[in-house]
């Protein structure tokens, strides 16, 4: 092909060489939006590596096959279809770019749509036997066994389920297993729909804006809506609401915390494997044989704080003393969690997934989501119980409820600039 790049006909997307990053002599072959500021990347060729810049090209042979080529004529990447006959490729207004037989405009050779990579466009279906992957490579989107859709971080030591909520069912998560369609999809309105009962719908939305449908490099789901007047996303849903629940987020060791922003930190005596960048976790600044004393060593408590998953053992009703015994009698034993009320008692041997739960209750029980994360730390306390106690109020007899002007009274009264609204 001669030309540098395709475009589709009213000029939302384009696909042809793409930079890689600093590097300003390699280069990808994807589709992007043309109109969005930083060019939004929705499709790669996967091939899991960029090409010199100077004589690679992208050719469509007589037998029907897209071809990406370096400079040296090794082929990185093609669509392998085969078709034996002549023909054309375009890219649709969708996004989609479409290889079609020559000899007839309704035969679709092959498309993009059938491989995305980290994201999906409105009518791009994700089917089981496709899957979405982050940049990092490190999270999927994908259909289960079970016909749930799910999240999943997949890392050089382990592999983990985090969405929905492994500790439920697929009933008690909202989804249903009694499905065989396994079919996702982002319609024109901003409604995001899987065969298993999930469903995000866009802050905005509606017709006539353009969305996506990421699984981005930090493991989260995320739907965005394109500004059309400064090209800049706006994120209007996302499928973890607490950040810290992504698996793999602050890497080994690690502890996910916000403070009030989001950060990885490390335990007493770890320090930061590589501070540019949370994943690779918190590296040990201690050596430890099996062959140690038990006198020498000392566990530190951080307050509630846990490591979810990986537990070697798990007891019930027993005293902080046994469990750390336990622990100490282990060689693989690295921490273990005790929840003091019913003496509950697990033992680590990997120790992934750490996060700071706040607790919040003077009963001894705990709610680690009572503050969304969202709002960064800024919340007014006094302010949501006036908002509480005006909700109860209105389940009062009619006579006894107040007035819409002693509601807003009640609640100026706690209106402060250096807080966010909390609403309910």
């Amino acid at each position: 092909m001669e030309k540098p790049s395709l475009i589709s006909p009213d000029t939302t997307f384009s696909c042809g060489f793409y930079p890689s990053g600093d590097d300003t002599n390699a280069f990808y072959f994807s589709i992007w939006f043309t109109h969005a500021t930083d060019r939004t990347v929705v499709w790669t060729a996967d091939s899991g590596l960029p090409v010199n810049g100077h004589g690679s090209k992208i050719s469509l042979s007589h037998e029907g096959n897209l071809a990406f080529t370096d400079v040296n004529g090794t082929t990185v990447w093609e669509s392998k279809t085969g078709w034996g006959k002549h023909t054309t490729v375009a890219l649709l207004n969708s996004g989609n770019m479409v290889m079609k037989a020559s000899d007839s405009e309704d035969k679709i050779v092959w498309q993009s749509f059938d491989w995305p990579t980290d994201t999906l466009l409105p009518s791009q279906r994700l089917t089981r036997e496709k899957r979405l992957v982050s940049q990092s490579g490190n999270h999927f989107l994908y259909f289960d066994n079970d016909n749930v859709l799910r999240l999943q971080y997949n890392g050089p030591e382990i592999t983990s389920i985090y969405w929905p909520s492994p500790d439920y069912t697929a009933v008690q998560n909202g989804r249903t297993r009694f499905n065989s369609s396994k079919i996702a999809v982002l319609d024109d309105e901003g409604r995001f729909l899987s065969s298993d009962g999930f469903k995000m719908v866009a802050l905005d939305s509606g017709l006539g804006i353009q969305r996506r449908i990421t699984i981005d490099y930090d493991g989260n789901l995320r739907m965005y809506s394109l500004n059309a007047s400064d090209g800049n996303w706006t994120i209007t849903g996302e499928g973890v609401l607490q950040m810290c629940y992504v698996h793999g987020l602050c890497g080994r060791n690690g502890i996910c915390e916000y403070s009030p922003g989001l950060r990885c930190t490390c335990p007493p005596g770890y320090e930061m494997t590589d501070p540019e960048n949370w994943s690779r976790g918190c590296r040990p600044t201690f050596s430890v044989s099996c062959g140690q004393q038990r006198e020498d060593f000392t566990f530190v408590k951080i307050p509630h704080g846990d490591y979810y998953g990986f537990d070697l053992t798990s007891n019930k009703s027993i005293s902080l003393e046994e469990c750390m015994r336990i622990c100490m009698d282990s060689c693989v034993c690295l921490s273990f969690t005790y929840k003091g009320g019913d003496g509950l008692c697990y033992t680590k041997g990997l120790l992934y997934n750490g996060q700071v739960v706040k607790q919040m209750l003077t009963s001894g029980e705990v709610l680690d989501t009572i503050v969304d994360s969202r709002l960064k730390g800024h919340f007014n306390c006094d302010q949501a119980k006036a908002m509480v106690k005006a909700a109860i109020s209105c389940l009062e007899e009619r006579s006894k409820r107040p007035t819409m002007d002693q509601i807003v009274k009640d609640l100026m009264v706690y209106d402060d600039e250096d807080y966010h609204p909390a609403y309910f």
